[in-house]
């Protein structure tokens, strides 16, 4: 007979502190929460909007052994395929495995703007396909940003714009490049976020979003620093630091339909080296107008941009599409091995292995 566990709560020794501790955190966040303030704001509609979104939130990762790796794709809202590449899944790429992303137009013209010949300069950490897809997304926003200067716009991140793949020097040159393009707006829609997570339920015990409104809440510093002490996203410079060094700008909650209590975080750039706005006061709230013209009637999920939804849809490669993508590319590289007796035989051996792991045996 096995023996009973004993959930008796006594037995943790430090249990009463511990939530004596974590009750008096959650009443000092109330206390700051009841500072923060509601602007109220209607739907505006005076610009165009697009998404850049990589393949099912990243990469598909096709795994046909010995062969591994992932193939990465990035879509527009619109339907049109920029970018695919291929990155081997390995624990030893270096920075100058992936030279050939400088062969694509928006990597060019990226790498223009931050005046550099490589795109192997922008990050410190450029040695796997993750931090390759972060790049090769921003890539492709700013080219979209930087062109047509006259023609008004708003990019949309899915995501917060913060990220450890940019070299914080260049995040200021980025921020810069936007300020001369005042008609262009970016922006980054996160659907949960630390912050949001941090401040939810005092949000709604101190009713500081009003049912029925459209709106948001920027959020101040020292409520900020209490979710962004370190996050593998950003990290303050020094204890008396007012920003996240990775941050590209200031964090607003934000309730985008009026039928909806949906509150997504947004990232709005802000110039913390200077102190000083990206965007006005009103260009904020204009905006914001614009995300929540664009929720008012999103499907499937209320609430949220229907740009970033259909920027989903185009870019996510699942299923029969994803079946077909990887035999092809398996295909191309089996007859590369110019052997059709090993061909067969690697072949073979996957299909038992699949055969085995959906687990016909029994017991899996």
């Amino acid at each position: 007979m096995e023996p009973q566990i004993n959930f008796d709560l006594n037995q943790i020794k430090n249990l009463e502190d511990f939530v004596r501790e974590q009750v008096k955190k959650f009443k000092n966040l109330r206390e700051l929460v009841k500072n923060l303030e509601f602007v109220g704001v209607d739907p505006v509609g005076t610009y165009s909007s697009i998404t850049y979104k990589s393949i099912d939130g990243g990469k598909m990762g096709i795994n046909f052994d010995p062969f591994e790796f992932d193939f990465i794709v990035i879509a527009d809202s619109i339907g049109i395929e920029l970018l695919n590449y291929l990155v081997p899944k390995s624990e030893s790429l270096e920075p100058s495995d992936f030279q050939y992303l400088d062969d694509f137009l928006q990597v060019k013209k990226f790498t223009e703007v931050l005046g550099l010949n490589s795109i192997l300069e922008v990050s410190n950490i450029l040695r796997n396909s993750k931090i390759a897809m972060e790049l090769t997304e921003y890539a492709c926003i700013f080219e979209r940003l930087t062109r047509m200067k006259e023609e008004p716009i708003i990019v949309m991140m899915d995501g917060l714009l913060r990220t450890i793949a940019i070299k914080p020097n260049y995040i200021e040159k980025l921020l810069t490049v936007l300020k001369n393009y005042n008609k262009r707006k970016l922006v980054g829609v996160a659907k949960g976020s630390r912050v949001l997570n941090l401040i939810a339920s005092a949000l709604f015990i101190e009713k500081k979003i009003p049912y029925g409104y459209t709106g948001y809440i920027e959020i101040p510093w020292e409520i900020e620093r209490l979710a962004y002490k370190w996050t593998g996203r950003g990290m303050r410079e020094d204890k008396r630091s007012t920003h996240l060094f990775h941050a590209f700008g200031k964090l607003y909650v934000a309730k985008l339909s009026k039928k909806s209590n949906l509150l997504v975080t947004l990232e709005i750039p802000y110039d913390f080296k200077n102190d000083c706005e990206i965007y006005s006061k009103r260009d904020v709230n204009e905006l914001i107008g614009h995300l929540i013209k664009d929720s008012m009637g999103s499907y499937p999920v209320l609430g949220y941009p229907q740009t970033i939804m259909r920027a989903h849809e185009k870019a996510v490669r699942t299923g029969f599409t994803a079946s077909i993508w990887r035999d092809k590319i398996i295909n191309k590289i089996l007859n590369e091995l110019g052997d059709v007796n090993i061909k067969k035989l690697i072949m073979e051996s996957n299909f038992l292995r699949e055969y085995v792991n959906k687990g016909v045996l029994g017991g899996f």
